[in-house]
């Protein structure tokens, strides 16, 4: 279905001009156009290799501030990189759509489930076709549909895989399914198109990542949540807290004013950054 978002704003192409300037930008499902008194640009969807959204990289940090999405893509053998600004929700539904006309439909080889809480299964990759949808990824044609929210993924990095006799780049997601952290392998074809889907997949992995960077918990903090994600994510507040602390009622509270767990019914649950950061710890396990 053809979908057409147009916005009057701020944009920098450094290659074109010193200095940013007002245009007006548009995305189809042909690609993105950019026109202005200073600037005149377009890119194919097929041309297009980055997408990224968030503070002004540092070409950009002195030409625009606040939000910015920068669109990189190839023009004549070059890179170009297209700076854009404007308000949080508009870039953001900018850069979902984009992703989606770049990604959604694209052949893909999964293996799902790759693992099951840390632990490696038989499954093999299957050939299947990528499915993107506002705040979600998902595949279809394959034996077990996958369709993964993108607020409950923990963890997202890139390996090689064995696949039809070949080292192939893949994607290794993991998302909270039912109390246990999942594993799936993806890898794209065209591979180009990896890079995309990696950036898709942390739109929000990659703020509880920039949340725990700030928050640094500490050792006992790291412990409990441990304790925690081993009884799938939920347990009796006292079997938990008491372990770790002499004042089990002031560790509930400083976790649930991080945003780490939540207490409901009596019971100490996970919330989707203290996921992140067991996950995280597992993993670190799991390949020492």
């Amino acid at each position: 279905m053809t979908r057409t978002v147009e916005l009057s704003t701020t944009v920098f192409c450094p290659s074109v001009s010193a200095e940013p300037s007002q245009a007006q930008f548009r995305l189809d499902n042909a690609g993105v156009v950019v026109e202005g008194d200073q600037l005149a640009e377009e890119a194919g969807l097929d041309e297009i290799f980055d997408i990224r959204l968030g503070q002004p990289p540092r070409a950009a940090v002195e030409a625009l501030s606040g939000t910015v999405l920068t669109i990189g893509f190839e023009r004549g053998g070059q890179r170009v990189a297209l700076f854009i600004g404007g308000s949080e929700s508009t870039l953001d539904r900018v850069s979902g759509l984009l992703f989606r006309q770049l990604l959604d439909g694209t052949e893909v080889a999964v293996c799902h489930p790759a693992t099951i809480g840390g632990r490696v299964t038989d499954r093999r990759f299957e050939i299947g076709e990528l499915r993107v949808t506002p705040g979600k990824v998902g595949c279809t044609g394959i034996r077990q549909p996958l369709n993964v929210d993108l607020e409950t993924i923990v963890g997202v990095s890139r390996s090689k895989k064995e696949l039809l006799g070949r080292r192939e780049l893949a994607v290794d997601l993991r998302y909270v399914r039912q109390g246990v952290v999942v594993g799936v392998d993806l890898s794209l074809n065209p591979p180009r198109k990896l890079n995309l889907l990696g950036r898709y997949l942390r739109r929000s992995y990659g703020r509880l990542r920039q949340e725990l960077r700030e928050l640094a918990p500490p050792p006992p903090v790291v412990r409990t949540l441990t304790r925690l994600y081993t009884h799938g994510g939920r347990t009796d507040s006292k079997s938990v807290l008491s372990q770790e602390s002499a004042d089990p009622a002031a560790l509930l509270e400083e976790l649930i004013e991080n945003d780490l767990v939540t207490l409901e019914d009596g019971e100490v649950r996970l919330e989707m950054l203290g996921w992140v950061l067991v996950a995280e710890q597992a993993v670190s396990g799991w390949n020492s």
